[in-house]
């Protein structure tokens, strides 16, 4: 039975070095977490010390990225006969909503910041940001090799970048501050950071949604691709159709197609799934020949409710063959 799953088991490239770079980018987080409290707390910055916060949220992503990729790679079976591939979904909805809390967070801190205003080691500051900048890009370059083949990836990618904005302008600002002395530029800039991690937080939100909810692929145009499979030899008409994702990359696909008889039927699922295979890159896909008559009767059965009622039961008998 395993072997059979196996089959169906769509290999991910790279796995090994994306497990590699997660948890460089982790070590990388925890790094400059503990730069920029330090500095914070040493120069007088909230802006440095909510930085920080911001970044420990960025090392539990990144930890929960790291869980989704290990069992991700875990291979289907007869419960999860599609893998273990939504948990990477779930984590990623997850990453996101804990976004919306930072950008909340530091909003909430930033009005705070415009009421009481403190006086700051302007020069601590401009150290301390300018430390947690060069960290940032490293890890963001880590990521960013991953970034377009993993969600996750994706949104631990995007926490490092708004890390890596808001420690900029947290940069900017101390330097502002250190010239004039205008502390309400800290909570200011920190605002428009905010904004910006709402933004990215609001697009993986609608991602992880989007799958769960196996809504079709937004990159796939529906109608562009069922006009290709119509146009085979053989096929009268589409009588029925699903797509949908089950992670990010990763597409399934069921069809099924009115044929007029079943002479060249081989040949027609075939064409099928070359061309949702080879020119859509839909990995899973299951296309079901049959005849006007069948489509008929298909759609007149009963379904079965849970408790096992039904309406019609003759079509029920040849279960008892075994």
């Amino acid at each position: 039975m395993d072997d059979f799953f196996q089959l169906h088991h769509v290999e991910r490239s790279q796995e090994k070095g994306l497990k590699r770079s997660i948890l460089l980018a982790i070590l990388v987080s925890l790094c400059i977490f503990c730069v920029e409290l330090f500095g914070g707390l040493q120069s007088g910055s909230i802006a440095l010390v909510a930085d920080a916060g911001h970044i420990i949220t960025d090392a539990i992503a990144l930890s929960l990225s790291f869980i989704a990729v290990i069992l991700a790679a875990r291979k289907p079976n007869s419960t999860f006969s599609f893998g273990y591939y939504r948990i990477e979904i779930l984590t990623s909805l997850l990453n996101s909503i804990l976004i919306f809390g930072i950008s909340f967070y530091i909003f909430y801190e930033a009005l705070e910041r415009f009421q009481n205003q403190k006086e700051i080691l302007s020069f601590h500051m401009v150290f301390y940001s300018s430390a947690g900048i060069v960290l940032n890009l490293i890890s963001a370059w880590i990521l960013f090799r991953f970034s377009s083949e993993n969600i996750n990836i994706k949104s631990a990618y995007v926490h490092v970048l708004s890390d890596l904005l808001s420690t900029a302008g947290v940069l900017l600002g101390s330097i502002l501050i250190y010239f004039t002395n205008w502390n309400w530029i800290d909570p200011l800039i920190s605002i428009l950071i905010s904004i910006l991690i709402l933004r990215s937080a609001w697009g993986i939100f609608r991602e992880s949604v989007g799958v769960l909810l196996e809504s079709s692929p937004a990159t796939f145009e529906i109608p562009h691709i069922l006009e290709h499979v119509a146009k085979i030899p053989g096929v009268a008409r589409i009588a029925d159709y699903h797509f949908w994702a089950i992670t990010r990359g990763v597409y399934a696909c069921t069809l099924r197609l009115g044929v007029v008889d079943f002479k060249n039927a081989n040949e027609i699922v075939l064409e099928a799934n070359r061309i949702l295979k080879s020119e859509f890159g839909i990995d899973y896909v299951t296309v079901q020949c049959e005849t006007g008559d069948t489509t008929e009767r298909i759609a007149n059965l009963s379904v079965v409710d849970s408790h096992g009622m039904q309406n019609h039961s003759h079509h029920h008998g040849h279960h008892h063959h075994h």
